[in-house]
């Protein structure tokens, strides 16, 4: 029950001054979650990679992306500093709270370099070098790399100018945001893609303690009545629960609508895990089984005409 360990802590950690820090310094000293692995950083530049594509094919923006708008940008930016490699000129990042950390920055970039023929390669094209001086301060990335940070900013009410970017995007988040939230946040991404442009969000459906706690079913979670789940649900690790069909219905109230989809549904054996499992009553009945139990999506989307 080691992942109860960790809520309890997060738990904790979400009520004090300072606890975001602190719940930092845990990942990176004692949870060796931080930095991320290599393996990780690649699949980061994949996903980068599958942006690109889409734009080009499915924007259609032959020349690939100019601009672009991320929200939910993270510590180490290992998106956009992928998408710099991949010849994006400008981009504007969002964060609720200024979480962006130099040291985890200046890492990734350091592991890129490593790794930069690999890189090439999966690109399938040469790639834009990274700085080689390190960056420590909004201005420098702004100057050396065209990323614009903002923190604090709502992704829901940005101030951005409307129809601005290529490319509009999310990495593993829209599972961390409240279900209240995401509909603004999205009508957002709506309003601030360009006409030729694409929307793309990958998130994660899973128990992310089952990140922690291999132990654990990554369906764990919706075993878990709403009342227990709020006792462990930390507004460090927050999960929304929402499952594929909940996701699909609020694109379309955006006004989004889906031109390509990849999603990573249950194989046999977590099917037959999934009808074993005593299921919280709010997805007993509001789902069939496969749709309960897709684990990860990718989605490209355009404004609905």
């Amino acid at each position: 029950m080691r992942w109860l360990a960790k809520a309890a802590v997060q738990k904790i950690l979400s009520a004090i001054p300072r606890g975001e820090r602190l719940n930092y310094l845990l990942a990176r000293h004692l949870y060796h979650g931080l930095p991320h692995s290599p393996e990780k950083m690649v699949r980061r530049f994949k996903m980068a990679v599958q942006y690109v594509h889409a734009a080009r094919r499915l924007g259609p923006l032959p020349e690939g992306p100019a601009t672009a708008f991320e929200f939910g940008a993270g510590q180490d930016l290992a998106v956009p500093l992928s998408l710099y490699a991949l010849g994006m000129r400008s981009q504007t990042l969002a964060d609720l709270r200024p979480i962006a950390d130099w040291y985890l920055i200046n890492h990734a970039m350091e592991r890129y370099q490593e790794r930069w023929p690999r890189l090439s390669a999966l690109a399938g094209r040469p790639l834009r070098p990274l700085p080689r001086e390190p960056v420590h301060s909004v201005d420098q990335m702004r100057e050396r790399l065209g990323i614009d940070y903002r923190a604090p900013m709502d992704a829901r009410r940005t101030g951005l100018p409307g129809g601005a970017f290529d490319l509009v995007s999310s990495c593993h988040v829209l599972e961390h945001i409240p279900e209240r939230m995401l509909l603004p946040m999205l009508r957002e991404c709506g309003r601030l893609v360009s006409p030729q442009g694409v929307i793309c969000h990958v998130w994660n459906m899973q128990d992310h303690f089952a990140d922690f706690d291999p132990s654990l079913s990554v369906y764990n979670f919706l075993t878990l009545g709403d009342g227990a789940w709020r006792l462990v649900n930390s507004g460090l690790q927050y999960q929304n629960r929402l499952r594929l069909p909940d996701y699909l219905e609020l694109f379309g109230q955006a006004g989004l609508e889906v031109v390509h989809q990849r999603v990573a549904w249950p194989g046999p054996e977590q099917m037959e895990r999934l009808a074993r499992l005593k299921l919280a009553p709010r997805f007993r009945d509001r789902y069939g089984l496969r749709d309960l139990g897709a684990r990860l999506a990718l989605v490209v989307l355009k404004k609905a005409a």
